[in-house]
């Protein structure tokens, strides 16, 4: 079969639908804390997650995969997700979920071809990402709470992205036993996901354990602890990533003593130092990637890209501590300012994606 070469253009257009799903999911996440409930704009709070795992976080992932494997069939992904944002803002959340659940699936057979081509447990990692997300959509589907799917959606990101350290790694040659020890540690991931439906105390554990060791590993492996010694998009990734890895750390310490309450202000803790303090590290790190690979445009360097990296984690400090000592007003700045610091990170790569491009004329 011959390879499929999509034009920047399309996968730009793709990666507009990823930008409305982060957009519309930050939205619904400050009307979720009882903001902006007076805007015309409708978009329920309920839908924060759906639209920040499917819509975002799906569309983004699957397009890259997709247009690394240049396979016509692997662009259903994206698409279906990119679709499911429409249907969830403007027709019908489970007309969406359908569409998602389905986009999921695609998600999965990508990955699965990409396990078949070249079987590394790396890929296999990741794909084990992917299946995660099938898993929660269809439970979700399903009509099952979301404090019950929640792992299975959080599973999507951070296996992906652990699959995706291990692989950049191979350049730092960790031993053999140390990769080993790696897959342990992604297998007991799993089965604490597993376990937390007839056990939440015993599953949770099992995660905590998992992630911190998990975490441990990737502060002592990854390639982050020399390329911090660098200079620009490659010493700030670095920054990033260490800095999601600590996040990592945090949440499994803090895990182990709460325990995973079903709501509440714990639980949004949890969740948010997993989701921001992690993941949004990640999407940091990697954006001078992800970007020139889809747009076919690099993003020249600025240190401004500091200025959103220390509001996130400051205000996730700030958010984090509002849950815990139960000041809601503490954690609205935080939230908000999370908010700000996402958008003044996107704003600033695109300043500087026009002004590049201006300079060249």
């Amino acid at each position: 079969m011959k390879n499929f070469q999509l034009s920047n253009r399309i996968l730009v257009v793709f990666l507009v639908f990823a930008g409305m799903g982060l957009l519309t999911g930050l939205y619904s996440g400050l009307v979720r804390l009882g903001f902006l409930t007076t805007v015309d704009l409708q978009i329920p709070g309920g839908l924060h997650g759906p639209l920040m795992i499917n819509a975002f976080l799906g569309t983004l992932i699957s397009l890259e995969r997709a247009a690394a494997l240049e396979k016509f069939w692997a662009m259903a992904s994206p698409f279906l997700m990119a679709v499911s944002v429409i249907f969830m803002l403007f027709v019908n959340l489970t007309y969406g979920a359908w569409l998602f659940t389905a986009g999921s699936f695609a998600v999965v057979t990508a990955l699965l071809y990409v396990c078949y081509l070249q079987p590394k447990i790396y890929h296999f990692i990741m794909a084990m990402g992917g299946l995660s997300l099938l898993i929660g959509n269809g439970l979700f589907l399903a009509g099952y709470p979301v404090f019950t799917i929640v792992i299975w959606w959080m599973g999507f990101p951070v296996l992906t992205i652990f699959g995706e350290r291990l692989e950049l790694n191979r350049i730092m040659r960790p031993p053999k036993k140390a990769r080993q020890i790696f897959i342990g540690f992604i297998v007991i991931w799993i089965a604490g996901a597993i376990l937390l439906h007839t056990s939440r105390e015993y599953g949770w554990y099992l995660l905590m354990i998992s992630t911190l060791a998990t975490a441990v590993w990737l502060l002592k492996y990854d390639i982050a602890r020399q390329t911090i010694r660098s200079v620009e998009w490659t010493k700030y990734s670095a920054w990033c990533l260490l800095s999601g890895y600590a996040w990592l750390i945090v949440t499994s310490i803090t895990g182990l003593v709460s325990g995973f309450p079903y709501a509440g202000p714990i639980y949004d803790a949890l969740l948010h130092m997993v989701f921001v303090g992690f993941v949004f590290s990640m999407i940091f790190a990697h954006a001078s990637v992800i970007i020139p690979s889809l747009s076919g445009k690099m993003v020249p360097w600025s240190r401004y890209f500091y200025l959103p990296f220390f509001l996130l984690h400051g205000s996730l400090i700030l958010r984090v501590a509002g849950d815990f000592a139960g000041n809601f007003s503490v954690r609205a700045i935080g939230s908000w300012i999370n908010v700000i610091a996402i958008l003044l990170f996107l704003g600033g790569i695109v300043f500087r994606l026009i002004r590049g491009e201006a300079e060249k004329e």
